[in-house]
């Protein structure tokens, strides 16, 4: 058998391909500690994007609340319930929309009573409305003086 034998082992063993034992284990070690370190990012990356959202859809109200006021020439209000788990954009007695705040979260404000009031011509004081989960505050819709202008700002 000698030589030829031998060139004939690693002839067939090029045509036949495939993958060993030890290389399938060690790519699937890899993959399994790529995942374990990535996981916890995609998990905040998750929960950044819910407040994200909120805060953003937070503002859209805070900005069309303040378009109904010019348009209808009629105080519009902002109200945060008192347990912060919600808040309600109130034109007179009417309601316009009302939403839940995230389960886990909660919102409070600088505004007196919780009530962002919109005057007529648009125009409504400053503050921030912040957004906690717990004591942490983890993001928060600044309203700028005079323009009323909605900055959302999330913390990672």
């Amino acid at each position: 058998m000698g030589i030829k034998g031998r060139n004939h082992y690693w002839a067939s063993r090029e045509r036949q391909g495939g993958w060993t034992l030890v290389e399938v284990s060690l790519t699937l070690a890899l993959a399994g500690v790529m995942t374990a370190l990535a996981l916890p990012a995609f998990a905040q990356l998750g929960d950044r994007l819910d407040r994200e959202l909120f805060l953003g859809a937070l503002a859209a109200d805070i900005r069309m609340a303040q378009r109904e006021a010019v348009m209808r020439e009629e105080e519009t209000v902002v109200r945060l319930d008192r347990d912060g788990k919600s808040y309600t954009v109130l034109r007179g007695e009417q309601v316009i929309r009302r939403k839940e705040v995230p389960t886990r979260y909660r919102l409070e404000s600088n505004y007196p009573g919780g009530r962002l009031v919109i005057r007529r011509t648009g125009q409504m004081r400053g503050g921030t409305l912040r957004l906690y989960e717990g004591k942490q505050m983890v993001g928060k819709a600044v309203i700028q003086v005079a323009s009323g202008r909605v900055r959302v700002e999330v913390n990672p």
